[in-house]
């Protein structure tokens, strides 16, 4: 299936702004914050592979990494002819869009990160051990992803169980609501099934990128500004590694959102645009 594009809105005549998203989350959950935007740019998510449509994720293989991502990002951007690109990449998104940056920076105009998956070292060093050994399976993340329950009797179900969920225990009822509607699809017979398959989810978790560290110094030459956005309880780019990062690389821009976790782009829509705009009148002026 050819890579799907899909709209968030703004006019088509505007500036780009593309989404990455996180893995398991539809484009549509961050509506609250890219409307935000969408005045001055037209927003636009080229999707992971889990949402092309019915193909099965690959093998896992050692050498299968979330560089992948930046393949398919890299390719949607030629293949639709995106230029100038405002780029926003969150969690797993942030860490395609920092490649594609180091690997094409021409595309972009702006980057901003926001809780991209950056482990601390030891972390990402035993992940890499477990891919190479094929333990990966035996990581919380994925043992999750695989056990998830992806069948609902309508979209009211799925919303109430959402809800209800201590994940999503700081997100207003609109973007739940997003969520349950975009991030389940309709079956023939009526019930609703994840739009994201849980064998997809589980495969991201199993190919996290782990030579991150040894790309991260190469962000000092990057010729396109860069904001780096932390939740500031976040269980995934923690405090203490985006210290470090901060003390490798201060002439990027890092910010906090405080007394929010990993998915602060759904949960603080507001203070995440506030803080991306408040840059891009410094940066883009």
């Amino acid at each position: 299936m050819p890579q799907p594009l899909i709209e968030l809105g703004g006019d088509a005549e505007l500036p780009t702004l593309h989404l990455a998203l996180a893995n398991g989350f539809v484009p549509q959950t961050y509506l609250p914050l890219l409307r935000h935007f969408t005045s001055a740019y037209h927003a636009l998510c080229l999707p992971p592979r889990a949402l092309w449509g019915d193909e099965p994720p690959p093998p896992l293989t050692p050498q299968r990494n979330w560089s992948e991502l930046t393949d398919d990002l890299l390719a949607g951007i030629a293949d639709y002819g995106l230029r100038d690109v405002l780029a926003f990449g969150h969690s797993f998104g942030g860490i395609a869009t920092l490649l594609a940056a180091l690997r094409e920076p021409q595309h972009f105009r702006a980057i901003v990160l926001l809780d991209p998956t950056i482990l601390g070292r030891k972390p990402t060093q035993m992940m890499e051990a477990a891919q190479r050994e094929g333990r990966i399976d035996e990581f919380p993340l994925v043992q999750a992803a695989q056990r998830r329950r992806s069948l609902f009797d309508s979209v009211e179900e799925a919303y109430e169980r959402f809800r209800g969920r201590s994940l999503f225990a700081q997100w207003s009822d609109e973007a739940v609501r997003l969520y349950a509607e975009y991030g389940t699809t309709a079956q023939a017979d009526g019930t609703r099934t994840l739009t994201w398959p849980p064998e997809w989810e589980a495969y991201y978790f199993s190919t996290l990128y782990t030579p991150i560290w040894e790309q991260l110094p190469k962000l000092k030459n990057l010729p396109v500004p860069m904001l780096i956005i932390n939740g500031g309880e976040s269980d995934t780019y923690v405090p203490d590694t985006a210290a470090e990062v901060r003390q490798l690389l201060p002439d990027i821009t890092h910010k906090t959102i405080s007394g929010h976790g990993h998915l602060f782009p759904q949960s603080a829509p507001d203070a995440t645009a506030q803080a991306i705009q408040s840059w891009l009148d410094e940066v883009l002026s």
